[in-house]
């Protein structure tokens, strides 16, 4: 059985592959910290430990319970891992059952900032202010997967065509990519591209009728594969989302801390999707007659769609760490929700390759949308024990309800700044099919000796879907410390999350209900199109060098 995915919420045809779904609303709000090497290495469980810069985005008193100034900075490397294979249906794969493994190697800047301490000379109540700013990631996107087989039974190319089906020729030939009037009643720039590079072309004698390159038409007039095709569809995506944080904290006797962060959200997200089909054995196809009179036959088709979409948020965040007897902190914070202004960018580009016949690729501009999205409060509690200079043990409890993300236009017009009228459907989605999601953080410490310490750290975060389709995250992590008796320090960390199965069902086909109303067109589930599988190991590298001062 095919997953319920966002892209099924998207009925009709005419709506662009943009990035403004609920589980995109999800992925953008969702949170997997990065940070220092040290607070990788205890698991990030460090809402009522502190001390730590890597400690400052979970709670912001975090910086005054360490004595000292320090700068740091954390450089990183993430290796993903992905495995992908058709889902199977009846004992077997619709396509796509290849067995197919990718990986994905980047550099990245997980952490870096300063905190400044500075002693009142009290010996009770206030005893240290701290301010800093520090910036720490709070999200990776690196993943590629990709995908491959054999199918007989259907085609992206056809699903191109079924969904250009009822649009005239003419449109389909020299319509604007920005055609203004009711988008809601043109062709989907991927069919323009489609059309335009020779994927599928008109039926003649049947205007508003499409076949594929990949497909024939019997005696009775009805479109069928000519025969076998190798498929390939993949995706590929980077970036991160980080905070840069501006930190103002206070001890009290050393007893209570308290602080505050103003968070300004910096995220990057970049995916270039493709689509690849050519014959298992080319004989099996015939060749095409053109209406110029040429005779070409289908060698292989190309589709890519890349998507670009950055973004600026600010949040308020305030903690504070309490110590009600000695060995012993605990530790809440709370945040509220971030306003996001978020610009993407998006456009295809097709290329369809004939023995015979001349082509050339057709690209679409690049379209620009620009919009708001706020994402849901957090909040996160600690507690941390430690056994004098030997060990600290902590754990943090962190919830979110992702049913709060909304997304909303953004205007110019200083009298309507923030409106949601273009959003109400995808805001009832995220209503519908998000909910709470619960993290919790395990961290161990052990210092053998002063100078050298080892570090070990759990994380399990539930699913914030609430139909119970996704599993949960788990991630592990390891690390080792040195601190030399001058200023210098280092921490080396390594992490591993396991990401749930995911699933993408790469192409549709399309149906008309009522054929006056062509453009208004449904996804026909009596088409049984593929289905992909995949799962994602992302591995992580931290390394801090820090100088305290």
């Amino acid at each position: 059985m095919k997953k319920i995915l966002s892209i099924l919420t998207i009925l009709s045809v005419a709506v662009a592959a943009q990035a403004q779904t609920w589980d995109d609303a999800y992925l953008f709000s969702s949170a997997s910290y990065g940070g220092t090497a040290r607070g990788v290495g205890l698991g990030n469980a460090l809402t009522a430990v502190g001390g730590d810069p890597g400690s400052v985005n979970l709670n912001p008193a975090g910086s005054a319970v360490a004595s000292y100034s320090q700068f740091m900075i954390t450089p990183g490397l993430s290796i993903a891992s992905t495995s992908a294979t058709g889902t199977l249906y009846n004992g077997s794969a619709v396509g796509f059952g290849d067995n197919v493994t990718s990986a994905y190697t980047r550099m990245k800047l997980p952490n870096v900032g300063f905190v400044i301490s500075a002693n009142t000379g009290q010996r009770s109540g206030l005893k240290r202010i701290s301010w800093g700013m520090l910036v720490n990631s709070t999200n990776d996107f690196t993943r590629r997967m990709n995908a491959s087989g054999y199918n007989s039974s259907n085609s992206f190319a056809a699903s191109l065509a079924s969904s250009a089906d009822g649009f005239s020729k003419d449109v389909m030939a020299n319509a604007g990519w920005n055609e203004t009037g009711d988008l809601s009643r043109m062709p989907r720039w991927i069919d323009l591209a489609g059309y335009r590079s020779g994927i599928f072309g008109a039926v003649t004698g049947k205007d508003g009728t499409y076949i594929a390159l990949t497909e024939i038409m019997d005696e009775d007039g009805n479109f069928k594969p000519a025969g076998e095709i190798y498929q390939k569809y993949g995706t590929q995506t980077y970036g991160s989302k980080n905070d840069i944080v501006i930190n103002l904290a206070a001890d009290f006797s050393d007893k209570f801390y308290i602080g505050a962060n103003l968070g300004f959200t910096a995220l990057a997200y970049d995916i270039v999707e493709y689509w690849n089909e050519s014959p298992a054995d080319p004989s099996e196809f015939p060749d095409i007659e053109y209406s110029d009179g040429t005779k070409a036959r289908f060698v292989s088709l190309d589709m890519k769609r890349r998507l670009r979409l950055s973004g600026a948020g600010v949040y308020f965040k305030v903690g504070a760490i309490w110590l009600p007897f000695r060995g012993l902190r605990l530790g809440a914070a709370i945040q509220t929700p971030t306003l996001l202004n978020l610009t993407e960018r998006y456009g295809y580009s097709a290329t369809a390759s004939l023995s015979g016949k001349s082509t050339s690729s057709v690209s679409s501009p690049e379209d620009r949308w620009q919009y708001d999205m706020t994402s849901p409060f957090r909040a996160n509690f600690g507690a941390a024990l430690s056994l004098g200079t030997l060990a600290v043990i902590s754990a943090d409890y962190e919830i979110v309800n992702y049913s709060q993300a909304r997304y909303r236009d953004h205007y110019t017009d200083s009298d309507s700044v923030f409106a949601d009228g273009t959003f109400t459907g995808v805001n009832g989605d995220i209503k519908s099919y998000l909910g709470v999601s619960h993290a919790l953080r395990a961290g161990v410490e052990v210092k053998p000796v002063p100078a050298f310490a080892f570090r070990a750290g759990y994380n399990l975060t539930t699913s914030g879907i609430k139909d119970g389709s996704e599993s949960a995250v788990h991630a592990v992590s390891a690390g080792l410390g040195f601190s030399s008796s001058g200023a210098l320090y280092a921490d080396l960390a390594f992490r591993m999350r396991f990401m749930p199965t995911s699933y993408v069902i790469p192409y549709y086909y399309y149906t008309v209900p009522d054929p006056s109303k062509y453009w208004d067109k449904y996804i026909d589930d009596s088409v049984l199109t593929p289905e992909i599988a995949s799962r994602t190991t992302l591995s992580e590298i931290f390394l801090t060098i820090g100088w305290r001062f």
